[in-house]
């Protein structure tokens, strides 16, 4: 190489975005990156993710989306300042509105060894640096993981403001109520920890209208939760307190034509002293219920509306039940042996 520079902004339009089309992804969004120009070629190049953005707060702030081939891209804010535990062990509520992380960190998974990392040089805000990817991207939906209580609602309201959010993820304490709110009350919840302080409470976050609900530590999901409930997508992933009679009559109050939304429920069955995983009989699941039974060699593919905990809209049933309603829905009834 004679160290020539290749004259990228002198070349016609059409042989520009060809030579734009041609770059790695983290290449092309590094470039977008220079300048009010090269972030509008970057747009005109067209590149999108394969679905979201997800939006990872914890004491870094990170960006990741998968591409179509499905490897994965990942910016992170980082600074050693929010990792400073001389106080005791507890951060300062840190207001991400006019704070700029020191270092950036960028991967490409499955593509570069090594992770890239520059200091921050532009001067952006976390917020910045968010809405320079939703144009990029040319907006593509938002997952919002909440991961660290340093950060109230208010700063996060700073931050997200005017942004869309589709999925809430959040581990440990958060203000619930305050961060429904900035986030324009996502329809996707995913909660690792109860937060409710009140049956009242979690009974009137049970019948808002949710396409997902994914339900972790603390929720010891009972028969009347489940009839609260007004969403397409259940998932139960902590052991419940529901018996194959409760599951029993949950069937039979969809078969009388309730939970018209309603797509998909995965829920766990019980333990025993925290140890002992007792089964779901199907026999009292399915007593006095009109059924056929699928071979469990017969697959078939179930469509979802929405993504699952692996960002897959697919899921592949082996066997199971099928139960017809008077007005045609089927529902498939999955009880295994070899899994909870």
């Amino acid at each position: 190489m004679d160290g020539t520079v290749f004259p990228l902004f002198r070349l016609p339009d059409k042989a520009l975005l060809h030579v734009l089309r041609s770059m790695e992804e983290l290449s092309l969004i590094l470039f977008s990156f220079i300048s009010n120009r090269s972030k509008t070629l970057t747009i005109s190049a067209n590149f999108k993710p394969e679905n979201d953005l997800k939006v990872l707060l914890a004491r870094d702030f990170t960006f990741v989306f998968h591409l179509p081939n499905r490897d994965g891209i990942e910016f992170n804010l980082y600074d050693s300042r929010l990792w400073n535990r001389s106080s005791g062990g507890h951060l300062p509520i840190v207001d991400l509105s006019h704070f700029v992380f020191s270092t950036v960190q960028a991967d490409q998974f499955n593509k570069i060894d090594d992770r890239i990392e520059y200091k921050e040089s532009k001067g952006w805000t976390a917020r910045q640096y968010l809405l320079h990817f939703l144009d990029i991207l040319h907006q593509p939906d938002v997952y919002f993981y909440y991961r660290d209580p340093s950060f109230n609602a208010d700063s996060v309201s700073k931050t997200m403001e005017g942004v869309t959010v589709k999925r809430l993820c959040t581990y440990g304490e958060f203000e619930f109520e305050k961060t429904m709110k900035v986030l324009n009350h996502p329809s996707e919840i995913w909660f690792d920890t109860n937060q409710f302080t009140s049956h009242e409470s979690l009974s009137k976050f049970y019948i808002q209208n949710f396409d997902l609900l994914i339900l972790d530590n603390g929720f010891l999901v009972t028969l009347d939760d489940l009839l609260l409930m007004n969403c397409k997508n259940i998932i139960v992933m902590m052991f419940s307190r529901l018996r194959e009679k409760h599951l029993n009559t949950y069937l039979k109050s969809w078969l009388h034509g309730h939970k018209e939304e309603l797509e998909h429920v995965c829920l766990l069955a019980s333990r025993v002293n925290w140890e002992e995983v007792v089964p779901f009989n199907k026999e009292i699941v399915l007593k006095g219920l009109k059924y056929i039974t699928v071979p469990a060699d017969v697959e078939r593919l179930f469509h979802c509306s929405v993504p699952d905990t692996d960002d897959k809209r697919v899921e592949t049933i082996q066997g199971g039940y099928d139960i017809k309603r008077k007005d045609g829905r089927l529902v498939t009834i999955v009880v295994q042996d070899d899994r909870p």
